[in-house]
């Protein structure tokens, strides 16, 4: 079933750029800007057609089939509205991307310690963490690991990111140089999370009787984070893969499915982790891939 002769594996190039993490990240951006992009449509037609059946700012709501709470508004009044709330939804997606952004960071910098545990003592490559797990040998602990995921995830980004530097050594430019938008993205987060998007300071002031003002957030400034989380998520991607990550994700299936077919002669097995490992239209492992996926594990 093919000769094995000549397979070259190198554990720590990858064979694909994208790890899997991120490709999760990328289904759940394309939800999120699906979701906006239907959003943004749906305005532009609303107000096209307002326009063509003669509607003016002075015009009755409800004659245009546009009320609220069964109280007659005014158009103006009625777009004042509509414009709060496509405020608050820009708030609402910068949240989820929020959410999206720090859910792919504690999984990549999981997967990085999984794969290369020697990155808690500056040796990175050094110790193979696909050998452990085929010993079944625990070498971190789970609140050694859950620490450096929170440092790395919590807190101001000044923090996160010189622990993810001591971690790691070094950081896309597209991390170091973005801690101030992505400090007034944390604080945007906040906000909105803990008080509707308002301060949270000046929300939590009971003496007082005055609304505090919603954060803005403009089309613009949100295409602006949009464009930045998922540069920085790219490049954070292609980093932690090439250094840190090589080919654990393939080692780590076939680890996983090895009591399946684990007996089997060598040919078959390969035929069958081909067929198992994780996929998309991008990604497609070769046979000597496998191959040497195979022999790399079944000789640690």
């Amino acid at each position: 079933m093919g000769s094995w002769s000549n397979i070259t594996f190198d554990r720590w190039v990858p064979r694909y750029p994208h790890t899997l993490p991120y490709r999760i990240f990328k289904c759940y951006d394309n939800d999120l800007m699906g979701m906006v992009t239907s959003f943004e449509s749906a305005k532009g037609y609303v107000y096209k057609h307002l326009a063509s059946d003669g509607a003016v700012w002075g015009s009755i709501a409800r004659d245009y089939g546009l009320m609220l709470d069964n109280n007659i508004r005014t158009i103006k009044e009625w777009s004042n509205n509509y414009n709060e709330f496509e405020n608050w939804l820009r708030l609402s997606w910068l949240m989820s991307l929020c959410s999206c952004f720090e859910t792919y960071l504690a999984c990549i910098i999981k997967e990085c310690i999984e794969s290369a545990p020697g990155l808690l003592i500056a040796v990175p490559h050094a110790i193979d963490g696909i050998y452990y797990k085929k010993k079944g040998i625990s070498i971190l602990r789970n609140e050694d690991l859950d620490l450096h995921i929170r440092n790395c995830t919590k807190g101001d980004w000044q923090s996160r990111i010189a622990h993810m530097s001591k971690l790691f050594v070094y950081l896309p430019l597209s991390v170091r140089n973005s801690i101030s938008d992505l400090e007034k993205i944390r604080k945007i987060r906040n906000d909105f999370g803990h008080a509707f998007g308002r301060d949270i300071q000046d929300s939590q002031n009971y003496f007082t009787i005055t609304k505090s003002p919603i954060s803005r957030v403009s089309v613009e400034r949100f295409n602006k984070y949009h464009k930045l989380i998922t540069k920085i998520v790219q490049e954070i991607d292609e980093h932690l893969k090439q250094k840190h990550i090589g080919n654990y994700e393939p080692l780590l299936h076939y680890h996983l499915i090895y009591d399946k077919i684990g007996a089997m002669a060598k040919g078959y097995k390969a035929v069958e982790l081909k067929k198992s490992l994780h996929t998309d239209r991008n990604t497609a492992y070769s046979k000597d891939f496998c191959r040497g996926i195979i022999l790399y594990y079944d000789n640690l």
